[in-house]
C-alpha cells in the first residue's frame, strides 16, 4: 500500500519545539510535549492488533503495548527515518521472561505449515492516515499544555 501525504506547518512546528526547548534550556521538553500526541495517534493501532491477533493461549494479544521513545539506532539507519527524528511511537507484541519471539513470527510472517497472518503490518497501514489526523489535532493542545506546565514551575 502506498500513501502520499501533504503536511503543511511542519517548520512552524519545529520553530515551537524548538522555541519551547530553549526557553526552558532543555531539548527534552520538545519530545515531552509530542509524547501525548503520538500516544494518542498509536492507540487505534494498538486496538487492532489486540483483536486481530490469533488466539492460543492469548499471551501473545496480551503482550501488546504500545511504546514511545528515542529512536533506535536501527531505525535512525533505515531508510524511513531521518537523523532528526526525536521520538517515534511503536505499537507490538513485547514480552518479559518467557519468549513469545517464536510465535510472533509465526503469526506475522508464517511457517511452512500456516501462512502468516501480517497482523502487525495490517494494522499500521489500516489506521495510516487516522493516525496522521489524529496527531495533527493532539499536538498543538499538547504543546500549549506542555508549555503552561513549565512556566507554572518556572515561572517564565
Amino acid at each position: 500500500m502506498d500513501i502520499k501525504f501533504d503536511i503543511k506547518g511542519l517548520k512552524e512546528l519545529e520553530n515551537a519545539l524548538r522555541d519551547l526547548g530553549e526557553e526552558y534550556a532543555n531539548p527534552k521538553f520538545a519530545v515531552q510535549a509530542m509524547r501525548p500526541a503520538v500516544k494518542a495517534a498509536m492507540g487505534p493501532v494498538e486496538g487492532t492488533i489486540i483483536a486481530s491477533t490469533p488466539r492460543d493461549k492469548g499471551n501473545l494479544a496480551n503482550s501488546t503495548k504500545t511504546r514511545i521513545g528515542k529512536p533506535t539506532k536501527k531505525m535512525l539507519s533505515s531508510d524511513h527515518f531521518s537523523n532528526d527524528t526525536i521520538i517515534a511511537g511503536r505499537s507490538g507484541w513485547t514480552w518479559s521472561g518467557g519468549s513469545l519471539w517464536n510465535q510472533s513470527l509465526a503469526v506475522e510472517f508464517g511457517t511452512a505449515e500456516m501462512s502468516g497472518s501480517a497482523t502487525l503490518r495490517n494494522a499500521i497501514d489500516a489506521h495510516a492516515e487516522q493516525m496522521i489526523e489524529t496527531f495533527a489535532k493532539t499536538l498543538g493542545p499538547s504543546i500549549e499544555k506542555k508549555a503552561k506546565q513549565l512556566h507554572k514551575k518556572y515561572g517564565r
